[in-house]
């Protein structure tokens, strides 16, 4: 039973863990459909994503579904 306990337990953790990451995150999926066939530049701006990172430039972070901040 104790087993049991510690797998119900386990789920509940990383639904919450995912739960949590969906809503603070800024990925934008169409966002990167919009930018797949894009060729970005090669300058680096260090441009800042929504996420906190830092991208190239805009067009890299748009190409992985990132907008500015």
């Amino acid at each position: 039973m104790d087993f049991m306990k510690k797998i119900i337990l386990t789920i509940a953790v990383c639904g919450l863990m995912i739960s949590c990451n969906k809503s603070t995150s800024c990925y934008d999926a169409d966002l990167q459909e919009a930018y797949k066939k894009v060729d970005c530049h090669p300058d680096c701006t260090d441009f800042e994503g929504c996420d906190g990172k830092k991208y190239c430039n805009e067009c890299t972070a748009a190409s992985v579904g990132i907008g500015p901040k």
